[in-house]
């Protein structure tokens, strides 16, 4: 556009308020829209800064010197990936990982980081993360710079942000893949972190990529899956949005049928402005995008979905880097989990390293790592069931790479079922609203899910409670955890899951019985039993427990009814425990952490500052920009109202939110000057009607950037009680003092 840099434009705010002599710190924004992004092509956002880690450490001075409280700090901690632990005074820090691409340089730093200050083990997660525990609070700073030095990232691992980007476990190796959906996920993930727009969105996010049709990804338990496909011809994605399981599993529905690579980022973006625009920010238990899908139903879910994306498309991205494709193999054997050897692609090949429940020493990594690189592998791939992929071997390297994972006393699948298939959550091992011990159960069954002959490949899930970290509501046999009463008293209960599908879209498990978790083993026992003794022909697990009901697979756990009585006192314990149960009351998940309006409120203004400039540049200067101009001056606004404690209501007009703005802020010359200017710079634009100009939408931007800079300024300023007096809301104050006077509550 004529007269704004690109680079300027997007990195910076309006140049007048930049260090300007009546505002020496405005111009701050220009630190914060950093990480928004080089839309103009000058670069991608790195995974790790630095920065980062500067504004982890500010933040935590704010709380150790009371100016922040915990409840603010909780929310800001998260984003940095660090999560609350059940013990006191530790945190979990979780890592991303991209599409579960692991370098050889990057283990060994997180081994080094975990054995510097971490505990005993370190955890791959069922998103391809890896988790570290019992950090002290004081030591997290440095523990966070030690990763980022070394380009590792813990940002937005936690929280209600862009969790990481998953792929499939063999993405880059699998013979059926038409793309290395890793790849897709590594772009995915560095073309949206730190952008305001995801910083505090109603609810987590959680995104999966497929390299096929296959879907080893599980597109439909996700918020976003992407499967890799070719149609007419082209490379290109199916998209499935609207997924999830926790409290209420729901199955993602087809959004659009075909998106080709470049655009992504805008598909991406379409999801997360709906989230932010139709999610419940009053219950986080109701705010996921799947109650979006629920609320409207799958045809208008697409509806909107297509609407938004129509137009985040026409905008600036961040860089893409151009994926490579091949024509991938459908009549190569479909990847079983967790596997042994598997044949790549390229002709090398990969080797499954399987180690119960994703529990890992930092000593054990470091020797998988020079094991590895010994053999001229190229990486690693965690996995979403825990386990530990070294690819790009030669052939020939192969067998003694498999000796030497089991001389380090690793396992490595011989067949279907050599290994168990056993995937856990941490439960109450470290989990602070974990129910049961989920680990401790999961290492109980490894044996007979072993041994089990009717179906090696064989998939037990569990989860400590009702969010479902554990997956149980996509294997043959789920556990998830509750609480419930014995003749009046708490106990630890499983309630049961029976044929769901990670690969099928649909198949979420169907709900079976519940059983103390003490017997919870003796129930798997006969329901193994069952199917192995019940089955017709090759039926699946699915299908066997639809075909006998919810009261077949009550009556064949018969027995372990029988022994449930209020004398036996081992009921009330739960395995891996000693001491008697007791439920975690009240506690809301820290995934779930609430956010001061303030912060969100900031995010957007920036958020619709970057779309302004985003609009100049595509050559939509009218109509776009100004409705974006709009949402940045009512956001920002928004901020000065909550500071002076009348936030008013949504749907609150311009003329009401001016209003309040000149009555509690007419005292302050500067901020009013800042106001009269977006002010007339708003009516300027929007009286040209269809003659709108670029000159008058950028004049409109520069006053809206100086806006936001301004309130910045305003927000910074320590609190004194004479900013704010009641006395002067009188009637003479117009349409607001009536307002507030008639309001519920208020004075008549």
């Amino acid at each position: 556009m004529p007269g704004i840099a690109m680079s300027e434009t997007i990195l910076g705010p309006h140049k007048e308020s930049v260090g300007s002599p009546a505002h020496p710190t405005a111009g701050q924004g220009a630190a914060r829209k950093e990480g928004i992004g080089a839309y103009s092509g000058v670069g991608a956002e790195p995974l790790a800064r630095l920065s980062d880690i500067d504004e982890f450490r500010t933040g935590y001075a704010k709380l150790k010197s009371g100016e922040w409280d915990v409840g603010k700090w909780q929310g800001y901690r998260l984003r940095f990936g660090v999560y609350g632990q059940l013990q006191p005074n530790v945190h979990m820090i979780r890592i991303k990982i991209p599409g579960g691409v692991l370098s050889f340089d990057w283990l060994r730093r997180m081994a080094e980081a975990n054995r510097r200050w971490g505990g005993k083990n370190l955890h791959i997660s069922t998103r391809q993360d890896l988790q570290d525990y019992y950090v002290k609070p004081d030591d997290v700073p440095d523990y966070l710079q030690f990763l980022a030095e070394a380009g590792i990232t813990t940002r937005e691992a936690c929280g209600n942000t862009l969790r990481n980007m998953t792929a499939c476990a063999l993405s880059g190796v699998c013979p059926r893949e038409h793309v290395d959906a890793g790849a897709v996920a590594q772009r995915l993930a560095v073309s949206w972190i730190r952008h305001p727009l995801s910083q505090h969105m109603p609810r987590k996010f959680k995104a999966t990529v497929s390299g096929c049709e296959t879907d080893c990804g599980s597109s439909h338990i996700h918020d976003l899956g992407l499967v890799a496909t070719h149609q007419d011809g082209k490379p290109g994605f199916k998209v499935y949005a609207g997924g999830g399981t926790g409290g209420i599993p729901i199955s993602a529905c087809l959004v659009a049928d075909f998106v080709e690579e470049h655009d992504l980022p805008a598909v991406v973006e379409a999801l997360v402005r709906l989230h932010q625009r139709y999610s419940n920010r009053r219950n986080r238990n109701k705010a996921r995008i799947k109650f979006i899908h629920k609320r409207f139903g799958s045809e208008k879910f697409r509806e909107l979905f297509e609407d938004a994306f129509a137009e985040t498309r026409t905008m600036p991205q961040r860089p893409w880097q151009p994926l490579d494709w091949r024509q991938g193999d459908a009549a190569a054997p479909e990847p079983a989990s967790p596997g042994g050897v598997v044949d790549a692609h390229d002709g090398s090949q990969a080797v499954v390293v399987h180690q119960e429940l994703g529990l890992f020493t930092a000593d054990q990594f470091d020797a998988l790592t020079d094991l590895a690189e010994r053999a001229g592998a190229r990486e690693f791939r965690t996995t979403r069931d825990q386990n530990l992929v070294i690819v790009g071997l030669h052939p020939s390297k192969v067998d003694d790479v498999v000796a030497g994972v089991r001389a380090l006393g690793f396992m490595v699948e011989d067949g279907p079922g050599s290994v168990a298939n056993v995937v856990a959550c941490p439960g109450t091992s470290t989990c602070g609203i974990g129910i049961t011990n989920s680990q401790s159960f999961g290492a109980t069954i490894q044996d007979a899910v072993r041994a089990y002959q009717a179906k090696p490949n064989l998939s037990v899930k569990i989860s400590g409670c009702q969010n479902g970290c554990g997956l149980h509501h996509v294997a043959d046999f789920g556990f998830r955890g509750m609480g419930k009463k014995i003749a009046g008293r708490n106990a630890p209960h499983y309630q049961i899951y029976i044929g769901g599908h990670e690969r099928e879209n649909g198949h979420i498990g169907l709900a079976g019985p519940i059983v103390p978790a003490r017997l919870a083993q003796e129930a798997l026992d006969l329901l193994l039993a069952g199917y192995a003794g019940g089955r017709q022909g090759d039926e699946s697990v699915r299908d066997w427990a639809l075909r006998l009901g919810k009261e077949g697979m009550t009556a064949l756990i018969k027995p372990v009814a029988a022994k449930v009585r209020a004398e036996d006192e081992g009921l009330f314990f739960d395995y891996g425990e000693d001491w008697v149960f007791t439920p975690p009351a009240g506690r809301t998940a820290e995934c779930a952490a609430g956010i001061i309006d303030d912060d969100l409120q900031k995010d957007l203004a920036d958020d619709a500052l970057v779309n302004v400039d985003r609009a100049l540049m595509a050559g939509a200067a009218a109509a776009a920009a100004a409705r974006y101009g709009a949402d940045g001056f009512r956001f920002t606004a928004q901020r000065l109202r909550i500071l002076a404690g009348l936030p008013g209501a949504e749907d609150d007009t311009d003329e009401v939110i001016i209003s309040t703005l000149r009555t509690v802020h007419g005292g302050d010359t500067e901020v009013m000057a800042a106001l009269e200017r977006i002010v007339a710079a708003r009516a300027r634009l929007d009286s040209a009607d269809g003659g709108k100009t670029d000159a008058e939408t950028t004049v409109m931007r520069e006053a809206l950037a100086y806006w936001i800079d301004m309130v910045d300024e305003v927000i910074a300023r320590p609190p004194a009680a004479a900013d704010f007096k009641m006395g002067a809301l009188d009637d003479s104050g117009g349409g607001v003092a009536a307002l507030i006077k008639n309001a519920p509550g208020g004075d008549s």
